[in-house]
């Protein structure tokens, strides 16, 4: 989704990889975001066919023929996306740093993670149907290729996060996470800050073990999931499964993940409390620059509608 903007606490809360789906315009928005300049945002969102394909093709293995029907199916998608969801996401940014402005309560962190997460439902909504006609061409050699890269993710999550390394470990690679983030959005930190936040991070709840089966979860699901993508109902358990993936997580799990961002949010706001004023305008400098390219690449939807490059489409 507080030390560093809304946009980007709910990655941080939530980082790992997430099934190749249409949801990847959200995943290429944020990419592009942590790139920094203008010319990459505009670059990842305006080649999103080629990454998303690509991406896509790394999980499957896709015939020619999928390719051309997921690069058809994502183009109407992006023009939809470019036309009506850009702007929406510039009105979250500019809601974000009004909170910041006026200075961030206990209950903005919720409110952030929870607007975030929300920005993926009309996406699903107008995608899943396409989404799920794809899927039904995978055979099940492109599910077992599936299964092997979900598992090569799971093995790189856990080197990265420490998973099954002592307790020291895991605190110091999350450390290094949270100041590269807090640098990102606020710059430069001095060695007192530095220190000063890397205790806050050593002293969070331990979560890496808890995440890494987490996502595992998911996995399994999504791909039981694909196992019935014959089914004359796959389109709707597809839809629901998308717009609320973790309905299914155990309440012991979904309790302690909780406590842990509970803590999470505590620990946010407690680093921008202590920002410098000139790092906070920092973070407020860098939410201006993402709401302007966000601005900007709607402006370029309108441009080309008025041209008749744009098919009209419906949700």
């Amino acid at each position: 989704m507080v030390a560093r903007p809304a946009a980007a606490l709910a990655e941080w809360q939530a980082r790992g990889v997430q099934p190749p789906d249409m949801r990847a315009f959200l995943s290429l928005i944020a990419l592009a975001m942590l790139l920094g300049g203008c010319s990459a945002i505009r670059t990842v969102y305006n080649q999103a066919d080629h990454i998303a394909t690509w991406r896509v093709d790394d999980y499957f293995d896709l015939t020619d023929e999928q390719k051309r029907m997921f690069r058809a199916d994502f183009a109407r998608a992006h023009a939809w996306h470019r036309a009506t969801q850009l702007s929406v996401y510039a009105g979250l940014l500019e809601a974000i740093d009004r909170r910041l402005t006026r200075g961030p309560e206990a209950q903005d962190a919720a409110w952030a993670v929870d607007s975030v997460k929300a920005q993926s439902r009309p996406l699903v909504l107008h995608t899943y149907q396409h989404a799920a006609a794809f899927f039904a061409t995978l055979s099940n050699e492109q599910m077992a290729a599936a299964r092997r890269r979900f598992d090569r993710d799971n093995r790189e999550f856990a080197r990265e996060h420490g998973v099954g390394a002592p307790a020291d470990t895991q605190k110091r690679l999350r450390a290094k996470r949270d100041l590269e983030s807090i640098e990102h959005w606020a710059g430069p930190l001095d060695g007192e800050q530095r220190g000063r936040f890397t205790a806050l991070s050593e002293a969070q709840p331990l979560d890496a073990a808890l995440r890494h089966q987490d996502r595992m979860r998911r996995q399994r699901e999504f791909l039981a999931l694909l196992s019935e993508r014959h089914d004359a109902r796959f389109a709707e358990r597809l839809r629901d499964w998308l717009l609320d993936w973790n309905a299914n997580r155990p309440a012991d799990v979904a309790a302690r993940i909780e406590d842990y961002q509970q803590a999470r949010r505590r620990m946010l706001l407690t680093v921008f409390e202590e920002l410098r004023p000139g790092q906070r305008r920092k973070v407020s400098e860098r939410l201006h620059f993402y709401i302007a390219v966000m601005r900007d690449l709607a402006g370029d939807a309108r441009q080309h509608a008025d041209a008749g490059a744009y098919p009209a489409t419906k949700p």
